[in-house]
């Protein structure tokens, strides 16, 4: 952390805004009018808002027993890190969704329009994990480090595709299959007990497979 006429700055807050405002700064280079990008930043807040809200409610759940129960005041320390990803995805679609509604604008064809940019965000967003001790293996593998690589890559397929005419939604489901694949390939790594489980499965596995599954229909469902 720095500190600067008094106020704490907080690298892990730093970090993510970067990622945001470089994931906001891709969507804005894929619209063409001026329409597109104002549609663009308005839906924007909404999702990062309620990513973030997502993310927390999703870490707060995760560590409730082993954490909040005892020390309910830290919820709200969203500063100290603690941002569940796949709460963060979940709640950044469900905002997306209901303002798309709100304002009658196609879903998935704006996702599509928002999506190119978030993995390279969360490999950000992994260098954050880094510096706040996060993210360690069981065997003190830095899985900050693979995920963010991974998500690199993920970034870099998007980015590819994106440059080509594309069926509406796959560069949403390119998204959800391979960050899926990334987080059932390396939750195996972390360390079991911290692994949140239901019915003996980690909830971030599962989270993972529901994602593949979707992300393979918006792939393949305009060649079926």
């Amino acid at each position: 952390m720095i500190e600067v006429m008094g106020l704490t700055i907080h690298w892990y807050g730093v970090l993510i805004g970067l990622g945001v405002w470089l994931a906001l700064e891709i969507a804005l280079r894929r619209k063409k009018t001026s329409v597109e990008k104002k549609e663009t930043e308005d839906i924007f807040f909404w999702t990062v808002l309620t990513g973030v809200i997502g993310a927390r409610i999703y870490h707060v759940i995760d560590f409730w027993s082993r954490y909040y129960s005892h020390n309910p005041m830290k919820v709200f320390y969203i500063w100290e890190g603690g941002l569940g990803i796949w709460g963060a995805i979940g709640g950044a679609m469900l905002g997306s969704y209901f303002y798309c509604r709100w304002k009658k604008i196609s879903f998935v064809p704006m996702m599509d329009g928002l999506i190119v940019g978030v993995p390279l965000a969360q490999a950000i967003g992994r260098i954050g994990n880094w510096v706040n001790g996060e993210l360690v293996g069981k065997n003190g593998e830095p899985l900050f480090a693979y995920e963010a690589s991974l998500n690199l890559l993920l970034f870099g397929l998007l980015w590819q595709v994106s440059q080509k005419k594309t069926e509406t939604g796959k560069l949403t489901g390119i998204y959800l299959l391979g960050y899926g694949l990334i987080r059932i390939i390396l939750e195996g790594r972390r360390s079991p007990e911290i692994i949140w489980k239901i019915g003996g499965i980690p909830v971030a596995m599962i989270f993972g497979a529901v994602a593949v599954v979707i992300g393979g229909r918006l792939i393949s469902r305009k060649r079926s």
